[in-house]
């Protein structure tokens, strides 16, 4: 996985950029299909603004997060793409289809409900 760590305005230490790589590796436990993530952070008036792009097969994300402490907004930023990824995960699970036998089930107890409101009425 390629990971890119940029700041705009001023340089990233070692330690923050090992931050970032044991942070994209959680994430990219939860989904083995990313390819790419991109973060770029940034200072504006005492805040770190931090923009997170993660990218994979059929899947392109992106978060921002901000807070006066770096790693916090980091933090914020990974929780917003892991909600994302997990979002994304679950819709891919439930569009399974549903066995013939549950949907046989379904049919049965529909025509039963039909035919029960007919037999009251007589």
């Amino acid at each position: 996985m390629e990971i890119i760590v940029s700041g705009r305005q001023f340089e990233v230490d070692a330690a923050l950029r090992g931050y970032v790589e044991e942070k994209v590796a959680q994430l990219s436990a939860d989904y083995n299909k990313l390819t790419t993530a991109r973060l770029v952070l940034s200072e504006e008036r005492g805040r770190h603004i931090i923009e997170g792009h993660v990218s994979g097969k059929h899947i392109s994300l992106n978060a921002t997060g901000r807070s006066h402490a770096t790693t916090e907004a980091i933090e914020e930023v990974f929780d917003k793409l892991e909600r994302q990824l997990r979002k994304h995960v679950d819709r891919l699970h439930e569009h399974r289809t549903i066995p013939l036998s549950e949907a046989e089930l379904r049919d049965l107890e529909a025509a039963a409900a039909k035919s029960a409101p007919d037999d009251q009425g007589e």
